[in-house]
This record gives C-alpha cells, structure tokens and sequence, in this order.
C-alpha cells in the first residue's frame, strides 16, 4: 500500500482523511446551490455533442435562467474556443479564480482556461481527471445556478463515471445522429446510464438533415428517424431532432456563437422546443412544497442568534404536518446581498431574524418568505417551535 504524503499509509493518514472529508462538505455545498444538473454526452465523437451542450446552455441563459457551463471533455476540449473565450486564467495565487463569466447569467470553466499553450495535450490517467473535475465544483465560485450543464467526451470513459460519482443526481442528455454507427454505441450510453443509475432525461438526434439554401428543401445527411426508433426501443424519451446547420458550424469555428443571432439559424429554432420541454421538467424555481414551512434561523456558537450579523451560519429546519421532520446547518454567504435569493432556491419559506430592515423585508415578502423575530429561544428548533405555538394560539 502506498504512503500518502504525509507519511501514512494512504486511507490512514487523519490528515488525509480530513482533507477528503472538507473536499466533500465543499462539493456538497456547492451542488446544494446547483438546482439541475444537466450531463451532454454521446456515445461517438462527430455527433455535435459540444455544439448541443453550448447552444443548450446559451439558450437558457437567453432565457434568464442562471448557467454554468462546466467543460470535462479533457482531451478536446471546444467550448472556450467556440464562444471565443481566449484568455487563460492566472494561477499566480495558486487559486482558481472565478470562471470567465460569458453573459451576466452565464458561467463558463475548461480546462483550456488553466493552459497557458492551448495546443499542448493533455496526457492524464483516470485519477488525475476525477480529481480535476471535482476541483471545478470545489474551487470554482459558481454561486446559484438554476442549471449546470456539463459537456463530456465521447463514450462511457473516466470523465462521465467520475461525474455520475460526483454528482449522482445529474441527468444525462445522450446526442446522436441518424447513423446506424452512432445509434450503436448510444445503446451502450444508455446502458451506461443504467448501470451507474444516472437519470436519463433523453436522446437527441443531431445532424438529422439539411435544408438546402437554393430550394429550401431539407435533405437527409445520413438516414432519417434513427435517433426516434432507437429511443422507443429502449423506452426514453426521444427530445427532438436537430438539422445541420452550416451557420453554427461557422460561428463556432471562429469563436463567434455568442453573436449568432437564434431567430436566423434553423439549429436553434430547432433547439427552442427541447429547452422548453427541459424547462417544465426540470422547473427553475425554488424547492418550496406544497404544504411544507422551511424556516431560516440565524446560528451562533450553536444557538440561535437574534441577528443574521452575528452568525456565520443558519439552521435550516423542515416542518411537516405542524412538527420538525429536517434540519441542516449551512454556511451564510458572504454576500449578504444574494441572501434572498439563495433562501428562495433552497425553499425557505420563513426567516426568524431580528436585524433585517425595512428593505429587506419587502425583498422577502416579494419572494413570499415570511419574516419573524425570534423570542430567545436557545436551540433553533426552539425558536420554530415557539413561532408555531404562536401561530396556533
């Protein structure tokens, strides 16, 4: 057994063991703040899987939802170069900074980004690519995002098991074209999905034909309706078919996708009815419930402080038919101005804090959180205790 570099064997080391240990914690506050996550993959490469995983999250940035865009096709990576993102991030301070932010909504990282000669390969085995892409969730201010979509390489490999190990609730959109060869080796992502049980959103069918510019009739590049057929053999949900669109391969190509207009590019009206639909089935609103209270409360030295200034934590506590079935302690943001809008999206319905103003106040009431002062209560779940009985009396 190897020595880790510590000095102890590799698993028994408690230094080690911490450090993995926090790595965890930050993965999982950073997806905590991540509502859906979206994983582009294929079962070959050619298929356009890059050109669907951008033009999917430029979409939905378009349609003011919050994005990011993370890249873990580490041997080919496109995306950067297709938006014409071109400078590196500096890693003078021995720290990722932010990802390059493309529109104000959306958040892009590559590892193209962190290469100084973007010509150079990248020659890595599996280990160093897990521990990359987990360094992309940890080290990386993603911040709130309704959507997180990821844009792996071709095939069933290292990058997409370490993303269905990472983030176990993402949900796979697989891409094709008509081909017989492609649809084969779609059979084996689907299986892939299967086997590490990876939610399949769907399969779509890239390349489906090409409307010729002189008579405006669509030809059929390869065969036509292969991706559809094999989706109802295997009983998935078949999202659309997408042309071959010769402005997008051009926009692309010279990092200008930013600038292609939606309304002219027969590709992204094509795409506009699959973002609906992954809109209604992966809704970008809060996880308030039906009948449920989630409340926030300002912690402190494991108590339950009167203002959220005192606190560098809060307690989230889940009640159900009137008793407290969930509680859980997260960091507050340092940014206390984005405090209502990560409430929001985490399905707080009350805040029981002393010190918010007037203005803050109104934010919460129009997001319909209630606002409420504490009584002094010590433990959190006695300060929602108290606001219950309140309610009742």
């Amino acid at each position: 057994m190897e020595k880790c570099s510590h000095g102890g064997q590799d698993g028994a080391c408690s230094t080690c063991g911490e450090s993995k240990s926090r790595e965890e914690q930050a993965i999982s506050r950073t997806l905590r703040h991540i509502r859906h996550k979206i994983l582009v993959m294929s079962g070959k490469g050619g298929v356009g899987k890059s050109s669907v995983a951008v033009a999917l999250a430029l979409s939905l940035a378009r349609r003011g939802h919050q994005v990011g865009l993370m890249d873990v096709d580490l041997h080919g990576p496109n995306v950067l170069r297709m938006l014409g993102l071109k400078d590196p991030l500096d890693l003078g301070a021995g720290q990722f900074r932010l990802p390059p932010e493309v529109l104000h909504n959306l958040k892009v990282i590559s590892i193209e980004a962190l290469m100084r000669n973007r010509e150079l390969a990248v020659i890595w085995r599996g280990p160093l690519k897990h521990q990359l892409i987990r360094q992309f969730l940890t080290e990386i201010q993603w911040g709130f995002l309704d959507y997180l979509v990821i844009d792996a390489p071709p095939g069933t490999g290292d990058e997409p098991m370490s993303v269905a190990q990472t983030i176990p609730e993402a949900q796979a959109l697989i891409v094709t074209t008509p081909q017989e060869i492609s649809l084969a080796d779609v059979r084996k992502s689907i299986n892939f999905c299967q086997k590490v049980n990876l939610n399949l959103l769907g399969l779509v069918e890239n390349m489906s034909g090409y409307s010729c510019p002189h008579c405006g009739k669509e030809l059929p590049l390869f065969k036509k309706g292969g991706g559809e057929r094999t989706a109802q053999t295997f009983n998935v949900p078949f999202l659309g078919a997408l042309p071959f669109d010769p402005q997008v391969v051009e926009a692309a190509d010279q990092g200008r996708l930013l600038e292609l207009s939606e309304e002219q590019s027969v590709f992204f009206n094509a795409l506009r009815p699959l973002v609906t639909y992954l809109t209604k089935v992966l809704p970008p609103t809060s996880r308030q419930e039906p009948g449920v209270l989630c409340f926030a409360v300002p912690v402190a030295d494991g108590r339950a402080a009167p203002r959220f200034s005192q606190s560098s934590r809060f307690a989230l506590i889940t009640v159900k038919d009137g008793q407290v079935a969930g509680q859980e302690l997260l960091d507050t943001p340092p940014e206390l101005a984005e405090f209502p809008v990560w409430l929001e999206r985490l399905g707080v319905t009350h805040v029981l804090a002393a010190d918010l103003g007037q203005g803050a106040r109104e934010v919460f009431k129009r997001k319909g959180i209630e606002v409420a002062a504490p009584e002094g209560a010590e433990r959190p779940e006695e300060a929602v205790q108290q606001y219950l009985n309140s309610q009742r009396g």
